[in-house]
């Protein structure tokens, strides 16, 4: 800015210049160096907001279960997301000397995992099935859902009913990775072979 000014002088030194002219050039240079002062204030102030990151407070970091590094806060503007940091992420052991690979702490954190890993949720029946089962990892739905006429239950082993549902499903080629949904609903109807057993 101050280059601007001095090739002005320059320039007004050059050529005469009315003095209504100088007037308006004075004024010029007046809005020019306060247009100057105004820009550095705003880089000043843009500067202090980039720089100056609200820190979150021990054990906690932006963004760190999430992933979401901000948020709108309560007065509706942009804050930091503070969350808590998964403390086995940063989880420190002191060696009891230089040349040991085994850390006892260490193993029982990873057979934690493992645990935390084998275990799945409760299968849920799929429409119109009212039995689910895990086997071999995947859920298996068998048996029709619903009450019988009389409002029962539809399963009744012993009865002509059940002699009748065990005849048809004897058909039924086994399937290659058993148990199967066929397997699982003549053992809950008690069959052996084309009949249906009481007990």
């Amino acid at each position: 800015m101050k280059l601007i000014i001095e090739q002005w002088r320059k320039y007004l030194n050059e050529k005469e210049v009315t003095d209504a002219e100088e007037e308006e050039l004075k004024k010029i240079k007046g809005e020019l160096e306060g247009a100057s002062k105004m820009h550095k204030g705003q880089a000043d102030r843009i500067e202090k907001i980039v720089n100056e990151e609200e820190k979150c407070w021990d054990g906690y970091k932006p963004g760190a279960k999430t992933g979401v590094e901000t948020k709108i806060g309560k007065s509706g503007k942009r804050v930091n997301n503070c969350e808590p940091i998964n403390e086995e992420e940063f989880y420190e052991v002191d060696a009891l000397d230089e040349n040991e690979e085994y850390c006892p702490v260490c193993a029982q954190m990873e057979e934690a995992k493992k645990k935390k890993k084998k275990k799945k949720k409760a299968c849920k029946p799929t429409k119109g099935k009212r039995f689910a089962k895990r086997v071999d990892g995947k859920c298996v739905s068998h048996g029709q859902a619903g009450k019988a006429k009389d409002g029962g239950d539809r399963i009744s082993p012993g009865t002509e009913k059940a002699d009748a549902y065990c005849a048809r499903s004897a058909g039924i080629k086994k399937c290659k990775n058993p148990p199967c949904a066929n397997t699982l609903s003549r053992k809950k109807w008690r069959c052996k072979g084309k009949k249906s057993m009481r007990s």
